[in-house]
């Protein structure tokens, strides 16, 4: 049995977004786009609006025996505390015993909201915990992991998995060079190391009709760069939102990490656009290997094991199935480390003396710590940068205003890691060389950013000691660690050290925990408590007070702007060679395909209880209905289509009376397929949203909706761009200079893009004409035609198959 459900995460607009220490204000204020305050943020700057929204999945799957619920949210990193709590809020809701069968992986973009988690470290990278954010986005996943439930059904699933699947790295690419010459295995080549496996779950109702697609690969959410204050699922969503469009109705998509802590996303092109061809270049290959998955109804095993792995100077180790003995030393503070790292023969030499921090060290690898006097009192390198977590503890404590307020020692959340394993099967699974067997999976959950080495060195382990041959991993999960490494590549440094506190033996060492509970649990056909002894006890949480910063009612929210306020932000320019859109209250009454941009300005509530969705709407026949993309999905600012800002009047400080006026732009640009070609006619832009009303001191708050509706505007064609010298003519449909859309792979987003099918007409002196379908050739988005003028030929015009066109008149001469 299987139910799947999709759904947009609810969060306040202003909240801080994860991923960037440099938003932080005493690092940078990366982000910031103005003086605006925000009740939703205390060190970090605040979001300014959204390209594409956060969204969440959930895979509900059933045997009768064990349920478990998968479920995926467009943020930075998972958070124990709400796995726990999600286990408690569904096992009440259904009935079901879900305790240990709840799993929350994430996309690890670095452009949604972060700060409802409650691990002190990790607020240099969201800021502080918010009570309300935390609640609201537990509510959503409820509520998307419960519609799932709702829908459960029987089912057919199948695995497929594929190697090398983007050779040429048009989709993701290694981006840690450290490690280029380390060679682990007799049987790796050393050199850049990017992990090329691309694993597929497919879920169908029992008779065939897709219900889900659950693909896996590595790739990191930052994209658009820290500078970036738009809430957006970067690279992973736009990647989901491609394959959707491989489909003609709409199913649930998700993509579950795989080993991205050291991938970087690539495609083409700038800005916004660049997203939109990540996901051009993964679809094809996505949706291939979903097609040639193979699936089955048939009856299979279903376990899931959960436990907190137990960290801690004196806990982390790691043995290797007994070739190995790696561990730090109790902590002395007189203890001098001997500085040495390796033996005559290249071994890591243990105990692992160098590590001399009691409650953990961050800040590894880097080559100058950022305070000198409060680092590990070890001078080699990576350690020599490792700071003590203690001095880290008086940092974040002034930086996020907690006070008089002692941040416990070691960190709560520092102790212990949360991690899951599942085994299903036996399952069809499609094999990379293109056979197909029924044989049992195993994923590991993990609670960090697993590398290449990593996930390698998980998948080799569970054959070598449990004979598992499909043993396949899931980052972002559960709890965040940090980035895994194993020994070996943590201790060449670089970046990706930096930030788990335990050194060099935490990745693998909460590996080992994770094979250890798949041998006692995993390998028989017993279904046995998660930890009967308590042996594996989870963090302990504080409970926290809900803010009572109370949103302001608004009488004016649902009414159209009849200016442009000051200070109004847009979105661009991104990147060098963008201008900024010049905003605009009202569209023109004539919007061009690709070059033209319908823009509508409006009042809406205050941002703690206002997201407004707007819409896109088509007049047909006698009335305004939603445009759709070619999945049926309807286009609204949760796509790439639609850019939404908001802009308090006054900026600040928020806790005064403000107006709140939001910006919605849309370039007429396909969305997926013929992207020149969006259909003519009179279209608007329509927004609803909500406004606070009553008298709640602390959220949820009441609220009433409203609607408001842009003029109309009619799309017209795109003006094709033409030269012509009597033999070659040169043509493009130009992307204007403040274009945010994707148009062609062989073009760019603001600048010229090939022309497809076209004729030319020929105008002649006495106005006669005649048309000739031509072909050419494209080169930097110029399509170039070799063409005879006619005898008497006055002009052209080149017109393509979606009916753009230009027009080109000889010199009187």
């Amino acid at each position: 049995m299987a139910g799947v459900a999709d759904g947009l995460i609810d969060f306040p607009m202003g909240t801080p977004l994860g991923g960037y220490s440099s938003r932080c204000s005493i690092l940078g204020s990366s982000g910031r786009v103005d003086n605006r305050t925000s009740a939703y943020t205390v060190a970090f700057t605040s979001s300014a609006g959204i390209q594409t929204r956060p969204r969440a999945q959930a895979l509900w799957l059933s045997n009768g025996d064990q349920d478990l619920v998968l479920l995926k949210a467009d943020v930075i990193y998972s958070f124990d505390g709400m796995v726990r709590d999600l286990e408690r809020r569904l096992s009440y809701a259904t009935g079901r015993d879900l305790e240990g069968r709840v799993v929350l992986t994430t996309s690890h973009t670095h452009h949604a909201p972060a700060n409802f988690s409650d691990s002190y470290h990790f607020y240099l990278g969201g800021d502080r915990y918010n009570e309300e954010v935390y609640q609201r986005m537990t509510g959503s996943l409820e509520d998307i992991a419960l519609s799932a439930w709702d829908g459960i059904a029987p089912a057919a699933i199948g695995f497929g998995m594929a190697e090398d699947w983007d050779p040429d790295d048009q989709v993701y690419s290694d981006r840690r060079g450290e490690n280029d010459a380390l060679q682990i295995w007799p049987d790796q080549v050393p050199g850049e190391k990017k992990d090329g496996r691309l694993w597929l779950l497919r879920v169908d109702y029992a008779d065939g009709t897709p219900m889900g697609v659950f693909f896996n690969f590595g790739i990191h959410g930052t994209s658009l760069g820290g500078d970036n204050a738009m809430i957006s699922q970067d690279a992973p969503g736009h990647v989901e939102n491609a394959v959707a469009e491989q489909f003609d109705t709409p199913i649930v998509i998700s993509h579950w990490q795989g080993a991205g802590g050291d991938a970087s996303p690539r495609g083409s092109d700038e800005g916004y656009a660049r997203l939109e061809t990540l996901g051009v270049y993964a679809a094809s290959a996505i949706h291939e290997l979903w097609a040639n998955t193979p699936v089955s109804t048939d009856v299979f095993f279903l376990e899931t094991v959960t436990r907190s792995v137990q960290e801690g100077l004196e806990t982390v180790r790691v043995t290797r199935n007994g070739t190995v003995d790696w561990y730090y030393p109790p902590y002395d503070e007189d203890a001098v480390p001997d500085n040495k790292i390796y033996g005559p023969d290249g071994e890591i030499l243990s105990p692992l003396d160098e590590f001399k921090a009691q409650y953990g060290g961050a800040f590894c690898g880097y080559d100058d710590p950022l305070i000198s006097t409060g680092t590990i009192g070890t001078s080699v390198y990576p350690y020599d940068g490792c700071m003590q977590v203690e001095l880290i503890s008086w940092v974040i404590a002034g930086i996020f205003q907690l006070g008089d307020f002692d941040i416990p020692l070691p960190l709560p959340s520092s102790r212990q890691a949360l991690t899951t394993a599942t085994q299903l099967g036996p399952v069809p699974i499609l094999k990379a060389d293109g056979t197909v067997v029924e044989e049992e999976v195993t994923i590991g959950f993990f609670p960090g950013e697993p590398t290449q080495m990593f996930a390698e060195q998980f998948a080799r382990r569970a054959w070598d000691e449990l004979g598992l041959e499909n043993a396949l991993v899931v980052g972002y999960a559960q709890d965040h660690e940090g980035y895994l490494l194993i020994p070996e590549d943590w201790l060449v440094g670089g970046y990706e050290p930096n930030i788990n506190l335990w050194g060099p033996l935490q990745g693998e060492h909460i590996m080992e925990g994770t094979l250890d509970m798949i041998q006692s649990h995993l390998m028989t056909r017993r279904l046995e408590p998660h930890d009967p002894m308590d042996e594996y006890p989870d963090t302990i949480y504080e409970q926290r007070e809900l803010p009572v910063d109370k949103p302001d009612p608004i009488a004016s929210a649902g009414m159209v702007a009849d200016m442009v306020p000051d200070q109004l932000y847009t979105p661009l320019p991104l990147w060098e060679d963008a201008v900024p859109i010049v905003p605009q209250a009202r569209p023109d009454r004539t919007v061009a395909r690709v070059q033209g941009m319908a823009q509508f300005i409006f009042l809406g509530g205050d941002p703690g209880v206002d997201i407004p969705t707007v819409t896109l709407q088509r007049w047909d026949s006698d009335r305004w209905v939603e445009v759709t993309t070619s999945a049926g999905r309807p286009i609204t600012d949760a796509l790439p289509d639609i850019l939404l800002t908001h802009t308090p009047d006054p900026l600040y400080p928020y806790y005064d009376a403000q107006n709140h006026y939001w910006w919605a732009g849309w370039q007429a640009v396909g969305h997926y397929f013929d992207r020149t070609a969006v259909p003519l006619g009179w279209y608007r832009l329509k927004a609803r949203g909500r406004t606070a009303v009553g008298t709640a001191e602390t959220w949820p708050w009441n609220t009433v909706g409203y609607s408001v509706a842009s003029d109309p505007f009619e799309v017209v064609p795109a003006t094709i761009s033409l030269s012509f010298d009597g033999t070659t003519l040169l043509a493009s449909i130009d992307g204007p200079e403040a274009g945010y859309r994707l148009i062609d792979l062989e073009g760019s987003s603001i600048g010229p893009n090939p022309v497809r099918d076209a004729t030319v007409t020929w105008t002649h002196g006495d106005f006669s004409e005649n048309t000739e379908a031509v072909s050419g050739t494209s080169s930097e988005g110029v399509t170039s035609y070799t063409l005879t003028a006619p005898e008497g030929a006055i002009g052209l015009a080149l017109v393509d198959s979606h009916g753009n066109q230009g027009v080109h008149f000889f010199d009187s001469e």
